[in-house]
């Protein structure tokens, strides 16, 4: 019986993804758990492993399709079955993209051009998901572009022409303009539909940083923030971590770094505050059993946050160790799905660009974020005396759905606590 190959679903927030690229190829003999193939979603770039033993099927969703999570984009066989064929037009998502009303921008403004364009309004479009999102974003009328795909189908090629005829038609306006009298020239500027004209390179999205910043406008419009500032004295996590390094380092081959001690610091504070692990769900809020800290890391393809999950249940070596796997996997673009899947509160630390203290945008559908600045030497005083003291910025940002400004500060004053007398955090 074939096997599907399925679009996967990294986490209950991801909705689709795209193919990279084909590992193996049809008529490949393949085992169930090997690499078949890579895919983008709005977490990262990740290879897929084989659901089952066979051979990989001759019908298989082309690279770069864009599919909805679950959507079978190919088959493995056994020895001499024939496959069943692929139909992705048959998915709601995908008959939205291939075929959607557009409406003619000229007809809705009742321009000159509503005679010409009769039968534009409510026509349908035949369109591929990459063409009408770069469409979307640039603002081209698809009704004005001419499909050179199968059956008229507007493809990503015939966007970036269009784009490409409509700057240089641009260009010469803004020539024409230039060289016109100056009681002249306000009559041939361009038009806002037209653009600005200035000189530029359009640059389009991966499927990774649409989705993110999609997610992220929707989390800073739909979920109330509030922040909380707060200094923390690091001089005594100094002294821990230059103390703790040898034996850790001799035991896991990493260094220990003040992100590994922060993790456990916040997990320590978690457990004591369960409401800020968690999020807003429909009107209710739930709250979660295990403390899994995703944290947030720079890689060549943007931001992605890995997860340390049931962080409670590690040691600090233990956290020093997961942490380095997974921020060398991230960059690597060599997560699993697990590993990108089920956190329930994020850590964004800038402090090794020199940022002191910034908020940052939660990481939906979570309920909270801890944006952590540098450690530096500042004044502070200390009885009544000016000293210098390693410090360093910590700037909570809460769902106001999840937890008021009393339940946030009581966190963070243990989290304090915690960095402030760190070998706390060593006992459970």
């Amino acid at each position: 019986m074939a096997i599907p190959i399925l679009m996967p679903k990294v986490s209950f927030v991801v909705t689709e993804g795209t193919i990279i690229e084909w590992l193996k190829k049809p008529g490949d003999s393949i085992t169930k758990g090997e690499y078949i193939l890579t895919v983008e979603t709005e977490k990262a770039t990740v290879d897929v492993e084989s659901p089952g033993t066979g051979i990989l099927g001759p019908f298989l969703a082309p690279k770069g399709t864009t599919v909805p999570v679950t959507t079978t984009i190919g088959y493995i066989l056994s020895e001499g079955e024939v496959s069943p064929k692929l139909d992705l037009a048959l998915t709601p998502s995908n008959q939205e993209e291939a075929a959607m009303p557009v409406e003619n921008e000229a007809l809705s403004q009742g321009s000159p051009e509503k005679e010409q364009e009769k039968g534009g309004e409510g026509q349908r479009v035949k369109v591929s998901p990459l063409a009408k999102r770069m469409a979307k974003e640039i603002g081209i009328d698809l009704s004005k572009v001419k499909g050179t795909g199968p059956d008229g189908r507007i493809q990503l090629e015939d966007i970036q022409a269009f784009a490409k005829t409509q700057a240089s038609t641009e260009q010469k306006l803004q020539e024409q303009t230039q060289a016109l009298p100056k009681d002249q020239t306000l009559q041939a500027m361009p038009s806002s539909e037209a653009g600005t004209g200035l000189e530029g390179e359009l640059q389009e999205l991966s499927n990774l940083q649409r989705v993110s910043a999609e997610r992220m406008a929707q989390s800073f419009h739909t979920a109330p923030h509030f922040y909380l500032n707060v200094q923390v004295d690091m001089s005594q996590t100094v002294v821990m971590r230059e103390s703790l390094l040898p034996d850790i380092e001799a035991k896991t081959e990493v260094r220990l770094s003040y992100t590994d001690i922060l993790l456990l610091a916040v997990c320590r504070a978690l457990k004591l505050h369960p409401t800020l692990n968690a999020t807003f769900d429909n009107g209710k809020i739930y709250r979660y059993k295990d403390v899994n800290l995703s944290l947030a890391v720079d890689t060549p393809r943007g931001l992605i946050a890995p997860v340390i999950h049931k962080i409670d249940q590690l040691s600090l070596p233990e956290i020093a160790q997961k942490r380095a796997d997974l921020v060398k996997q991230a960059q690597n673009n060599r997560l699993s799905f697990d590993d990108l899947s089920g956190g329930t509160f994020t850590i964004s630390n800038l402090g090794m660009f020199g940022i002191d203290v910034f908020n940052a945008i939660i990481n939906p559908p979570q309920a909270a974020i801890l944006a952590v600045g540098r450690i530096a030497k500042r004044p502070v005083v200390i009885n009544e005396i000016l000293e210098l003291r390693s410090t360093m910025w910590l700037s909570l940002s809460v769902d106001h759905r999840v937890a008021d400004g009393a339940e946030g500060a009581r966190f963070l004053q243990d989290l304090v606590n915690y960095l402030e007398n760190p070998y706390r955090i060593l006992f459970k």
